[in-house]
């Protein structure tokens, strides 16, 4: 799974020093009011207030506890120490390439459905989590427009992967420990 990412990452690197000429573009710096604090503050509540409102339709609604369950058996040989390395690279990788090379080319909405895509799963009951991740790709997007910088979507892609990671990697109270 590492691997993958550091390939994505590569290739996204190349591809920004070719057809666009400078990878410091890829990050699309610019000074948005407020700076760092902001964007940061924006990430990490973001991502925060998203993790918070998966565990409320978790308790709610069927089909996200069904959901829930698929990922846990999908996420199942990855380990707590894990985590850390895997949601840093995903969501670096995802972030460079979806918010930093793809939609200065092609906008907020065709990166959004692409990002939405890109997380098609392979069951058919997962088909939420292509729509939420849609849903995201439009709310990263737009930090990145908003704030000009892709630090506030990194925070927040890691934010959500990284609690909802352990939350799911979790024993059940139906499961041995």
């Amino acid at each position: 799974m590492l691997i993958s990412y550091a390939v994505l990452v590569v290739a996204t690197l190349l591809l920004q020093a070719v057809f666009r000429g400078s990878v410091r573009e890829l990050f699309y710096v610019h000074s948005a009011p407020g700076g760092v604090t902001v964007d940061v503050a924006l990430g990490v509540g973001f991502g925060l207030l998203t993790v918070v409102l998966t565990r409320i339709l978790s308790a709610r609604f069927g089909w996200a506890q069904r959901l829930d369950a698929e990922f846990r058996e999908v996420l199942r040989p990855i380990r707590h120490r894990e985590v850390p390395g895997i949601v840093v690279a995903s969501a670096l990788a995802e972030e460079l390439f979806f918010r930093g090379f793809l939609q200065p080319l092609l906008g907020l909405v065709a990166t959004s459905v692409l990002f939405g895509l890109a997380h098609l799963p392979a069951q058919r009951s997962l088909l939420p989590w292509t729509i939420a991740a849609m849903v995201m790709g439009f709310a990263f997007g737009w930090m990145f427009e908003a704030r000009g910088s892709l630090l506030a979507p990194l925070l927040a892609h890691f934010t959500i992967n990284y609690f909802n990671f352990h939350y799911l990697l979790r024993p059940r109270s139906t499961e041995p420990a």
